[in-house]
């Protein structure tokens, strides 16, 4: 046992033997490993040491030659820089607006070193003496650069300070314009807040303090520039006041020349102006602020139908007046749309006629009140007038004798007076002007009847009037030139009084024999007429259509002097579209046909007939029906319980039985079947009748022959009916004759009386009167479209070209 502990005992102590040699030896070995290690990291050490000295030295060698790269480019930049920058300074007298300094300022930043900065306000200041307007522009550059580059303002204002002091310490009369071009820089610079207000006022004061000479330019100056700025200022308003003052003080204390007198006040009342009330507007009730809306503003072709509309809502009691006045206010519109307000007359005086009638008079009267003044100021609204005037002809709502009456008033008003200097003097040419708006505004509807050669002999005495002004202005010359040429352009163009006169002479002789000869004529066609009376009634009542065709072209030659006396009648759709092709191509063929026209007779214009479609409810549609059925059958029933009467004695031949006979006239006899022919007692015996009786077999009529003696009363009874109607119309004719005779003695007594119309004014109840009558059955008649009827609204309303 024993042993066996020794045993273990030894095993123990062997085991911690070589435990202990192991870690002897693991000692030594990790001691020289440390060794190594420490050896290989001095060596590493080393190599990245040198390593890096080699990259420094790298590294300094780039940047080396990269520092000479940056000053090879710099150099070249600053030689490009100096170039562009004398460019720009160049650039800088043309920038004379704010868009001009704003982009030079902002190309001068790209370019921004100190000496450029430098170079920049030498320039500035050194601007020409007689360059003011470049002030502002250089003052605003200056307060741009001035919020990033602070020496600008610094370096400018010490040198104008100093010039400023230079020049008036100097106490010369010479060298004004540089002083004003100095003063007014300061105060550009003022108003920028650039230049201080104490600078600007030691230059006032030093002004006042020697206020003479140049002194009172320079100062009169400054406070034009800047003195209403610093007036306003709360800061500076006070001490500015009192300087004013004092300014104006030294005006009346020195005995200044009237220069300088006038000088000093538009400075002080342009810093300080007078006191007065506020314009006061003036206060209009809402229906007559909607009327001038209405006229004024919403006033276009596109809206004329729906202004035309409402101003018939309105209570015309209360506005009629007003209405007059707006429309006399032409020229407060455009002058485009003057023939919209015309419009609107010609359309109102459909429902008002005596607001028409006030239109018209008012605008000749204002025509004739701008004769009589022969103001200035008022050229626009007359010219207004005469334009509004020539549109209420051209849709029918005047007469041409007004237009021409007014013509005449304008050459002859104020001639052979002692007035004559004042109302149209030699040089002005205005009422030329007057005539030329006029016409072409509606001269061109004159192309035939008798406003043709009435235009024709107004032309003759416009050009002797024209000669007597003598020399004319271009522009007016130019506009009679466009005028003849629109109008007449063959007409010759006379330069004497003589052949003016020579050739009024001969037109006047040329009327007066047509005035002669048509009085003939007439009576030879009234006997001509007579003679075939008997035979045309019968044939006329054959034919039907055509002899009410043949009536209405003599009744449109005896037509009298008036608008009013144009066809009554409703023309066919087809008829009308057929005039409208030819009138292009009768053009040439119509002027050929004037001159056999009746001195007497007005335009003889085709008329085209267009009225608006009716939209009609069908119920009031049925109902007027249904009381017109029950109106007829009580007037069927009432003539039923008539008792017939006897038949008129007057029947015509019908058509198919008249078997050739051009000299046939019915006369019914009692029982209605005779027919007596007035002239075959010679076939039938001479103091026999010859008779037809109408006769009817199946669906045939036949007629037979009887004699019938002359002293029978049915036969007498005709025949005193026949003369009585045949005197009634020889009456009639006389009357028509004797009128036509009348009118043609005054229109050839017209060009003697021309100088009465000229003192004597135009008659304005004719005017209105003859207007009235022109516009009321214009509106029946109706009338082709005018050239700028708005949207087709009331096409009818204008005059055919």
């Amino acid at each position: 046992m024993s042993n066996m502990l020794r045993a273990v005992n030894n095993l123990v102590e062997s085991n911690a033997e070589q435990e202990t040699e192991v870690h002897d030896n693991a000692q030594t070995s990790s001691a020289t490993e440390d060794q190594l290690e420490g050896k290989a990291d001095d060596v590493a050490k080393d190599s990245e040491e040198k390593e890096k000295d080699k990259g420094k030295e790298a590294e300094k060698s780039k940047e080396k030659d990269l520092d000479r790269k940056t000053e090879k480019d710099k150099e070249k930049v600053r030689a490009l820089d100096g170039g562009s920058l004398d460019n720009l300074l160049q650039r800088l007298p043309g920038c004379v607006s704010r868009d001009l300094i704003d982009q030079l300022t902002v190309e001068f930043c790209y370019l921004n070193s100190k000496a450029s900065r430098k170079k920049l306000v030498r320039a500035l200041f050194s601007v020409p003496r007689t360059s003011l307007e470049l002030l502002p522009y250089y003052s605003r550059m200056i307060a741009t650069l001035s919020s990033c580059m602070k020496d600008v303002p610094t370096m400018l204002l010490p040198m104008l300070e100093e010039e400023f002091n230079f020049l008036i310490n100097k106490k010369d009369q010479i060298n004004i314009e540089t002083k004003i071009k100095n003063i007014r820089f300061i105060g550009e610079l003022c108003k920028f807040k650039i230049a201080p207000a104490a600078l600007v006022f030691s230059c006032l004061k030093a002004c006042l303090d020697d206020f003479s000479h140049h002194n009172i330019d320079v100062a009169c100056n400054l406070l034009e520039t800047c003195g209403r700025f610093l007036y306003r200022s709360p800061e500076t308003t006070i001490r500015m006041a009192n300087m004013l003052e004092i300014l104006m003080r030294l005006k009346n204390v020195k005995n200044l020349d009237p220069r300088h007198s006038t000088l000093v006040e538009n400075a002080y009342y342009l810093c300080k102006p007078p006191e007065r009330s506020a314009r006061v507007s003036k206060v209009r009730p809402p229906l007559y602020q909607y009327i001038r809306k209405l006229l004024f503003s919403d006033l276009d072709k596109s809206s004329v139908e729906h202004v035309l509309r409402q101003l018939r809502k309105l209570p015309w009691v209360e506005c009629q007046q007003y209405l007059v006045k707006c429309f006399l206010k032409v020229h407060k519109g455009k002058y485009s749309q003057v023939h919209l307000i015309a419009l609107l007359t010609a359309g109102l005086s459909r429902y008002h006629d005596d607001f028409a009638v006030a239109v018209v008079d008012e605008v000749l009267e204002e025509i004739r009140v701008g004769l009589e003044l022969n103001d200035y100021a008022m050229q626009q609204r007359r010219l207004a007038h005469m334009r509004f005037l020539g549109e209420l002809y051209s849709y029918k709502h005047i007469d041409s004798s007004v237009v021409f009456e007014t013509l005449y008033l304008i050459i002859m008003f104020g001639h052979g007076t002692y007035e004559q200097d004042v109302l149209d003097p030699p040089e002005d040419c205005f009422r030329i002007r007057l005539i030329i708006t006029l016409l072409q505004t509606c001269g061109h509807y004159f192309t035939r009847g008798s406003s043709k050669r009435k235009l024709d002999k107004f032309l003759l005495h416009f050009q002797r009037y024209i000669i007597m002004k003598g020399p004319l202005p271009l522009d007016i010359e130019f506009d009679i030139q466009d005028l003849f040429a629109e109008l007449r352009p063959n007409m010759t163009r006379y330069s004497s009084i003589d052949e003016l006169n020579s050739a009024l002479a001969e037109l006047e002789e040329h009327e007066r024999a047509a005035s002669v000869e048509k009085p003939e004529s007439e009576r030879h066609s009234d006997n001509e007429s007579q003679k075939r009376q008997p035979h045309d009634d019968g044939r006329g009542s054959a034919n039907g259509a055509e002899g009410n065709g043949k009536d209405h072209g003599e009744g449109a030659d005896s037509e009298s002097y008036s608008d009013s006396g144009s066809i009554g009648g409703h023309e066919d759709e087809e008829d009308l579209l057929s005039e409208e092709k030819s009138n292009d191509a009768s053009e040439n063929e119509g002027d050929d046909e004037d001159d056999g026209m009746p001195v007497g007779s007005d335009e003889d214009e085709g008329v085209e007939v267009r009225q608006k479609v009716v939209q009609v409810d069908p119920k009031e549609q049925e109902d007027f029906d249904r009381e017109l059925k029950a109106l007829l059958q009580e007037s069927l029933e009432s003539r039923k319980s008539e008792v017939r009467s006897r038949s008129s004695l007057n029947m015509k031949v019908p058509m198919n039985v008249l078997e050739g006979s051009k000299d046939a006239r019915a006369v019914e006899s009692e029982s209605g079947e005779e027919t007596v022919d007035e002239e075959g007692g010679n076939a039938g015996g001479g103091s026999k009748v010859r008779v037809k009786v109408l006769m009817k077999k199946g669906h045939k009529q036949q007629t037979k022959q009887m004699f019938v003696p002359g002293d029978c009363s049915l036969v007498q009874s005709t025949k005193q009916q026949e003369a009585a109607e045949l005197e009634e119309k020889q009456n009639i004719k006389r009357r028509i004759l004797e009128y036509n005779e009348r009118e043609e003695e005054e229109m050839n007594g017209g060009s003697s009386q021309m100088g009465n119309w000229g003192q004597g004014g135009s008659n304005t109840g004719s005017s209105i009167r003859s207007g009235g009558r022109g516009n009321w059955d214009g509106w029946i008649r109706g009338g082709a479209r005018r050239h700028h009827a708005a949207g087709g609204f009331y096409q009818g309303y204008g005059r055919r070209r």
